[in-house]
């Protein structure tokens, strides 16, 4: 059975702000900021150990990202954004 957890997002420091995640013992920073002009989340997700971009795209409501291993594409988590907006970004994580 998988495990379900939430990435953080402050919602008092709003958009953007950066994030230290542990997700299956790998450490990933976040990097959260709102794209006023088109009105939607953008998401990096950078693996802390060697700098390598694992995520980069726009979140969309209830539309699930699987997260990759950019050298195998293995698959690391699948995220699915519960709830987005300019004031609150709710991303579930399934390991």
């Amino acid at each position: 059975m998988p495990t379900v957890n939430v990435l953080p997002f402050d919602e008092k420091l709003k958009f953007s702000q950066r994030q230290r995640v542990k997700i299956n013992n790998v450490a990933y920073d976040l990097f959260w900021r709102w794209n006023h002009q088109g009105e939607f989340c953008v998401l990096k997700i950078v693996r802390a150990e060697d700098q390598q971009t694992v995520f980069n795209g726009k979140l969309a409501r209830l539309n699930p990202h699987e997260v990759k291993n950019p050298a195998t594409y293995e698959v690391l988590f699948t995220m699915l954004p519960y709830e987005i907006s300019s004031e609150k970004a709710e991303v579930w994580v399934f390991v």
